[in-house]
């Protein structure tokens, strides 16, 4: 937004060096992803979401029950 002041070449350099350091955010929050960092929200989330029942070593096993109709 220009007030008629100049060419205009102050806003230009301002939203220039203001893309720059988004883009250089960027980049630095998808190093940590890739490096396996998970964000103070991302560790909230997955505390928050349930976690699915793993089923032991007994493939047939179901919750604690018995597939033998023997017990």
């Amino acid at each position: 937004m220009s007030l008629g002041l100049g060419d205009g070449s102050y806003e230009r350099a301002s939203s220039q060096a203001n893309v720059d350091k988004l883009a250089a955010r960027a980049d630095a929050d998808r190093a940590a992803r890739l490096a396996g960092h998970k964000s103070p929200f991302r560790r909230l989330l997955e505390r928050l979401r349930p976690h699915r029942q793993q089923q032991g070593g007994d493939p047939p096993s179901d919750y604690g029950t018995t597939a033998d109709p023997r017990h």
